[in-house]
């Protein structure tokens, strides 16, 4: 499980973050009798102390060879749906957490967007994802400010087979072509490499109806690893979009929103400093706007932003504990966004800045855990700085968050975690800063916004017996000074401004359970959720997800692998402002793959029934593609 315990500013007397502080810092007092080691895998850091506590679930593309994007992969988790309108750009919720209140990783380095809709890892091609990481509940000890709903990573291959790939996608007219391959220096390490062109028209829905969620997507990564020196590995990946379109109900009626570029450069260096793992990451982005609003006018803006951060820190062992530091610095450089505005006659109406700011970020943070015989526990805490700015004016925000887990084994089989936790969330340069034009229509900031802040518990139920496992998580979070968008223009909606409205919580249960035996052709997984969201005077909050189950079926016999999946989301009536309501639907995927001499042939049928439904509660989403015929063939060089 995960809990975090935080509050904006000591002044507020955190005294459960403030005593564990004192008593990670007497751990620290005796370091002279502490015996380190390195840390020579991949994972996060985070992993080995939180496993103690609840068990960490990763996704793989075992049931879903063919996915369109990262999305497709994360939605596995019971914990993850898609928000927003639909697109190649959609994002995801974590528990009824979205936007700016989950943070997005590509392999640890930090995904940040201006848009309110949050940041999308679509940009990262299928081919080049191995894994998908989902860490649900507040995480904000760890991953900071973004994290307040959790986090998910992915994650590339670990090792690059060189193959040249084909896949197509019948309904959208996807065609994917990517290209990877290795290569060996003697006393030099490895360089792998891949390429992945990808292009997609507008796709329709079940009805036949268009979608406007066309695409054209280039990526190129390279990652070196060094065999000795105090660098182990480097990597960088550069990802061109253009043309994507916006799915949504009002196209193209009342608006078209195009995104005519939009582009990531990114990258991290890891270093072994004397035993210290030292991380360096950069992510530069920028995203172009064009909205024309038929018979009216078009609006176009333009958002670039650079951000770069640097983490350093030590596993220590220290009798039957172990432990670790960190102390993370980040900053964001030249967030800008400007706009427009033409008549449909292409003459300019106006040419204004909506957004010039920046923000610098420095925190500590430390954690202990160790077994007592058949039970563990875990304590962690951070202290977190930041300071915003624009031209006009300087913001700074000091945050202490913390959490403590136990889990203790109750059988062979049977195990229990209870885990509390404080998380916080300073406002987003957008919601502090920016006044200007969005899809949704004109949005202003509010300087005086205050951090919000939250409190977590959770409790599991383990299983683990031969061949088959199961966890049942409960959760409740309690969150103050909710930041929304609220309409300061008469009830017209024509201008909204970003607020604290309310104090909201949000509770659930989720489960999952994988029967997978070693010797036999067959393996299944069975999960889903229940959520639900509400503010303090039982008004529903948006973004709360459907309450959906899955269930996956697999079978492999020599070099085949089939398999199925079936989902179930119920009907949603508690829809909140902006949403809509959701009728019930069942879905079904199936899919097959080959392995022969060289080659690897994947074949899929998504949405085999031909259920219309739309995709998310957004009151603006589109329908979800109809039935679509996947191709792939991958051939091993």
């Amino acid at each position: 499980m995960k809990t975090f315990l935080t509050y904006k500013t000591c002044h507020q007397k955190p005294l459960f973050a403030a005593s564990l502080c004192a008593f990670l810092c007497s751990f620290l007092a005796n370091a002279e009798y502490v015996e380190t080691y390195t840390v020579t895998v991949k994972r996060p850091f985070f992993d080995e102390t939180l496993n103690k506590i609840f068990p960490h679930f990763e996704y793989n593309k075992r049931n879903s060879p063919l996915s369109a994007s990262a999305n497709e992969l994360l939605v596995q988790s019971p914990s993850v749906n898609l928000n927003g309108q639909g697109g190649q750009i959609q994002n995801i919720n974590i528990r009824g957490f979205s936007r700016w209140r989950v943070q997005s990783l590509i392999d640890g380095v930090p995904i940040t967007s201006d848009r309110r809709a949050g940041a999308s890892v679509s940009f990262v091609a299928p081919s080049l994802i191995e894994r998908v990481s989902v860490l649900p509940g507040a995480t904000s000890t760890y991953l900071g400010s973004g994290a307040i709903g959790g986090a998910v990573n992915v994650l590339f291959a670990e090792n690059f087979t060189p193959h040249a790939r084909f896949a197509f996608s019948e309904n959208q007219r996807l065609s994917e072509y990517s290209y990877a391959s290795v290569l060996e220096y003697e006393n030099m390490g490895t360089t792998d490499w891949h390429l992945s062109y990808r292009t997609a028209n507008n796709g329709t829905d079940a009805n036949g109806n268009t979608l406007f969620d066309q695409f054209t997507q280039s990526s190129a990564f390279v990652r070196q690893r060094f065999d000795s020196g105090v660098l182990k590995e480097a990597w960088t990946l550069y990802s061109h979009n253009k043309d994507i379109g916006k799915s949504s109900s009002d196209f193209p009626e009342s608006r078209i929103t195009t995104y005519p570029k939009n582009t990531h450069w990114l990258g991290k260096l890891r270093f072994d400093i004397n035993g210290l793992d030292t991380n360096v990451w950069w992510h530069k982005s920028t995203l172009d706007t064009h909205i024309l609003r038929p018979g009216n006018r078009i609006n176009t803006s333009q958002n670039e932003a650079f951000d770069v951060g640097i983490d350093t820190g030590k596993t220590l062992l220290y009798r039957n504990w172990s432990a670790n530091w960190r102390i993370q610095g980040r900053a964001r450089n030249g967030v800008i966004i400007n706009e427009q505005e033409y008549s449909l006659f292409d003459q300019l109406t106006y040419d204004i800045n909506t957004l010039d700011a920046s923000e610098v970020n420095a925190a500590a943070l430390f954690d202990v855990s160790r077994h007592f015989g058949r039970s563990a526990i875990a304590v962690g805490t951070r202290v977190d700085w930041q300071q915003q700015r624009n031209e006009n004016d300087t913001v700074s925000s000091e945050n202490i968050s913390a959490f403590v887990g136990v889990n203790q084994e109750l059988s062979t089989a049977w195990s229990a975690s209870l885990y509390f936790s404080s998380a916080f969330r300073n406002p987003s340069l957008t919601e502090r800063y920016f006044s200007g034009e969005t899809p949704r229509g004109a949005v202003l900031g509010r300087r005086n916004l205050n951090t919000e802040k939250s409190f977590n518990i959770q409790a599991s139920i383990l299983y683990q017996y031969k061949d088959f496992s199961g966890t049942v998580e409960l959760f409740h979070q309690a969150i103050d000074d909710y930041i929304e968008r609220v309409d300061v223009s008469g009830g017209t909606g024509e201008v909204l401004q970003y607020s604290n409205v309310a104090k909201a919580e949000i509770d659930g249960v989720s489960y999952q359970f994988a029967w997978q035996p070693i010797n036999s052709k067959w393996d299944g997984r069975f999960s889903g959720a229940w959520i639900k969201g509400e503010d303090n005077a039982g008004i529903p909050i948006a973004d709360i997800p459907a309450n959906r189950h899955r269930v996956d079926v697999g079978v492999s016999i020599d070099e085949i692998r089939g398999f199925t999946v079936l989902t179930y989301r119920a009907a949603k009536s508690d829809a909140a402002d902006g949403e809509r309501r959701l009728d019930d639907v069942f879905t079904m995927d199936i899919g097959a793959s080959w392995n022969w001499n060289s080659m690897r042939i994947e074949a899929s049928i998504q949405n085999l029934s031909n259920q219309q439904y739309y995709v998310s509660p957004d009151d603006k989403a589109a329908f979800a593609q109809g039935r679509s015929v996947q191709f792939a063939l991958t051939y091993l060089l």
